[in-house]
């Protein structure tokens, strides 16, 4: 048995915890779940500790698609969701929203 403590701490939100830059916590909030999102204001809490306005709008779009009505082929009817995924995806460092 280890002498380290246990830890029951998601790592996802342990690296939102760690992360230095605009583009780092960009990164993570462009792969955490939906379900995590919505129940978990630690992503929240560390966009605003952060000064990290960006991060907060992108939390609400994703909140606000999560509740959305989709269209009979499953897709977003408001393109505005897109479009903020993909300027975020810029703010992560991710050209053409792609690693």
């Amino acid at each position: 048995m280890s002498d380290q403590p246990y830890d029951s701490m998601l790592p996802i939100i342990r690296q939102m915890h760690e992360a230095r830059t605009d583009e780092e916590r960009a990164r993570l909030l462009l792969m955490v779940s939906d379900a995590l999102l919505m129940k978990c204001p630690v992503f929240e809490a560390v966009c605003r500790k952060a000064g990290f306005g960006p991060g907060l709008e992108y939390i609400n779009v994703r909140r606000a698609a999560f509740h959305a009505i989709r269209g009979p082929d499953g897709r977003h009817k408001n393109p505005l969701f897109e479009d903020a995924r993909s300027r975020f995806a810029e703010i992560a460092g991710m050209e053409g929203g792609a690693l």
